[in-house]
């Protein structure tokens, strides 16, 4: 099973609209997370979203953003927090309806795009914001996150693909070895700082999933 996935060539290529096909939502994690590499990167992700948010306590709702699948509002849900998911595409969605169904009211979803939020929205307790901002340019992303930061007073965890110069040999190694294409819009340190001052963000600490193998970094921020 594969999918086609987007390579640094392909300008035509829009993330906002491959993610409504219903049969791209409905393999989306087991393209990604059903090899023994995927399991574990699954599992390292999910205990680190976990951990992210332990300050606040159960009860609390956490607004997903961009939901996806539902597969970081799972153990959010299970370790007792509310959910609410939110994305551009009912049809991701509607497979995280299913996923979490177990939960019932304690899961809502919405159709939204990040970019439209403001402070008249519900407010939540906190925000998680995964596999999103390395699809678009760094404008993009600030207009996104920016949005985001609309919706709470609380902490805001955010995930990128990190870029550092082993990162980056790392990236034109999996090139020339034809792995699967890297993300897009990898991050420098430097552009961390402007993506959270721009979006009215400081950092309070980060997670690396596997600092010699993975691109993925988590940020945990808070409003300024």
């Amino acid at each position: 099973m594969t999918e086609n996935k987007p390579n640094s060539a392909d300008n035509d290529w829009d993330a906002n609209e491959h993610y409504k096909d219903d049969n791209v939502a409905k393999n989306y994690d087991d393209v990604r997370f059903s090899s023994a590499a995927g399991r574990v990167f699954n599992n390292l992700e999910q205990a680190t979203v976990v951990k992210a948010f332990s300050s606040l306590q159960p009860g609390a709702t956490i607004a997903d953003i961009p939901c996806g699948t539902g597969r970081l509002a799972e153990p959010l849900l299970e370790h007792g927090f509310k959910v609410h998911g939110m994305d551009i595409s009912e049809e991701m969605l509607s497979v995280a309806r299913e996923r979490v169904a177990r939960f019932g009211d304690r899961f809502t979803t919405e159709v939204c795009d990040a970019k439209t939020l403001d402070r008249s929205h519900p407010q939540y307790d906190g925000v998680l914001c995964a596999r999103v901002l390395m699809h678009f340019p760094l404008e993009e992303q600030i207009k996104f996150l920016r949005g985001v930061a609309q919706i709470t007073t609380g902490p805001i965890l955010i995930n990128q693909s990190y870029s550092t110069p082993y990162l980056r040999f790392r990236r034109k190694v999996k090139r020339w070895l034809r792995h699967q294409p890297p993300a897009r819009y990898p991050i420098t340190n430097a552009e961390i700082s402007r993506l959270l001052k721009e979006s009215g963000l400081k950092e309070v600490r980060r997670y690396r999933l596997n600092a010699l193998i993975s691109e993925a970094i988590y940020i945990l921020a808070e409003p300024l």
